[in-house]
């Protein structure tokens, strides 16, 4: 098997929840790394082509970190004060009460202003840890890159609300308090994971806007073939594909761990798939990136074969 991976990478909320996991009296070996917490999340694991209009997005992922944060907190054996909705004086409110490291998110990438790219990340879903609010400031924890950075709180709360975030329907989502209440064995963390990985794995909601599985693949490997939108293409070559192959990657520790060997094999090609991918995409090569997708979605219908 392929030497892991150790770098830098888009986990932010698997890293965010490292760190909230930490803040709130977990001890260093206690806490899994952000690779195995992501598989956690399950979402390293499935694929979805959304169309609205003649907008496209494609996620090589089980699309909402929302919902996979909260299976992993729980597989992990804590649990968390979750809330969400309402307006911006009962976000602040909430905020102020709330106890230990504060897991915030989705936020909107594009209204965190200390990033020197956040012009062009408008509507980029992303998690952070608040560690303070000091009159109009909060300090926070940016897993991007940025710890300890102070951003101003009219543009926290425009970030917090997400109105461009697609996969939450409410503003103001936060997870704090966090308290462990059991202490299973990686063993079992990966036993109560895999059935959720498999749902994730053949999910296809078969659209008419949200595709799924092995048709989400071959819908966008159509899709580049006809000639991809230029802000796609930015999204692949600089966050979707080196995400997807480190994911992968991650997958394939995670699986071996939990002795599915044949099918972190295929998670291994996967990986080598995305790193080919990035190569050509750069080049923009994007007959050659669609020939690749194409291999994808015949290696996926090999990893639906095997699925436990």
């Amino acid at each position: 098997m392929m030497l892991p991976y150790v770098g830098s990478g888009d986990y932010c909320y698997s890293n965010s929840l490292h760190m909230a996991l930490r803040g709130s009296g977990a001890a260093s070996e206690e806490v899994p790394l952000p690779g195995f917490l992501e598989c956690l999340t399950t979402m390293p694991f499935g694929h979805a082509f959304l169309k609205r209009g003649e907008t496209v997005q494609f996620f090589f992922d089980g699309l909402d970190p929302h919902r996979g944060l909260t299976r992993a907190i729980e597989t992990l054996g804590w649990t968390c004060q979750l809330t969400q909705g309402g307006d911006e004086q009962a976000a602040l409110e909430r905020l102020a009460l709330a106890k230990g490291p504060i897991l915030v998110g989705p936020v909107d990438m594009g209204y965190l202003t200390y990033n020197p790219n956040a012009a062009y990340a408008r509507g980029a879903d992303h998690f952070v840890i608040v560690l303070a609010v000091e009159q109009d400031i909060v300090l926070l924890h940016d897993p991007k890159g940025y710890p300890c950075v102070p951003l101003d709180l009219k543009a926290f709360l425009q970030a917090w609300k997400a109105k461009a975030i697609a996969y939450t329907q409410e503003p103001f989502i936060m997870r704090s308090d966090f308290v462990r209440v059991r202490q299973p064995g990686r063993q079992e963390m990966i036993a109560q994971t895999l059935p959720l990985l498999a749902e994730n794995v053949r999910d296809d909601p078969g659209g008419p806007q949200v595709y799924g599985s092995v048709r989400a693949i071959r819908l966008f490997a159509d899709y580049l073939r006809a000639g991809a939108h230029p802000g796609l293409c930015g999204e692949l070559i600089y966050f979707a594909f080196p995400l997807a192959a480190r994911r992968m990657l991650d997958a394939v520790s995670f699986l071996q761990e939990g002795g599915l060997n044949e099918l972190a094999g295929l998670f291994e090609q996967k990986a080598r798939l995305f790193g080919q991918a990035q190569a050509v995409a750069v080049r923009k090569q994007w007959h050659a990136v669609a020939e690749l997708m194409d291999r994808l979605a015949a290696l996926e219908e090999r990893v639906l074969a095997v699925l436990p």
